[in-house]
């Protein structure tokens, strides 16, 4: 006779699938957070089909990492260097056990705010993802603090996903050079304008 499972006390955990690059098709497990959704695989696809001559070698910001799965993608993808920020100790912890299975040591996490992060980091990156918890409404804010301090490199690019209702006054130092909605979700690529062939 078959003893009756208890339930269980573990938390129910997502999975985060690798679209792309050495790690495609790897599952990772994600915390079930409230509010913490990883960027859809149709969405990754996309971006990094707009990044693929460019991703080798670069150095990767991921600036609200959440589940991590932009910057665990970038890494995949050639990417030479990650820093995953993210203030949520369960997720940053995760995101770290995911590089851990993926044995991925180019990378490092911030178990901080962006904002604060962004304030003190000191040297330009090639390629920085802004991607917030959409009810903080945290994308302007952002970008002020990453145009003000310089912390994009000549020919580096930032991706934006927002609603797509969502308006940005994006000041006159950037360019969108892609731009796609799909569902509800607007992602933009945006560069220097002075460094756009």
């Amino acid at each position: 006779m078959s003893k009756s499972k208890r339930p269980s006390n573990k938390p129910v955990l997502a999975q985060l699938r690798i679209v792309g690059g050495k790690h495609r098709g790897r599952k990772l497990p994600i915390p079930a957070i409230e509010g913490l959704r990883p960027t859809p695989d149709r969405i990754r696809e996309t971006l990094f089909n707009w990044l693929q001559f460019d991703l080798a070698d670069m150095h990767v910001m991921d600036c609200f990492a959440g589940t991590g799965a932009l910057g665990l993608e970038a890494l995949s993808r050639g990417a030479e260097h990650c820093d995953f920020v993210e203030p949520s100790i369960q997720a940053a912890n995760s995101i770290q056990a995911s590089l851990t299975t993926l044995k991925e040591t180019n990378a490092r996490v911030h178990k901080v705010k962006a904002a604060q992060y962004l304030q003190s980091v000191s040297s330009p990156v090639d390629l920085i993802f802004i991607d917030p918890p959409f009810a903080l409404n945290l994308w302007q804010e952002t970008l002020e603090i990453i145009e003000t301090r310089g912390l994009l490199t000549a020919k580096g690019f930032l991706y934006l996903e927002t609603p797509k209702s969502q308006i940005l006054d994006l000041s006159p130092h950037w360019q969108t050079v892609k731009d796609k909605t799909a569902g509800n979700l607007r992602i933009r690529l945006v560069q220097q304008v002075n460094n756009i062939s």
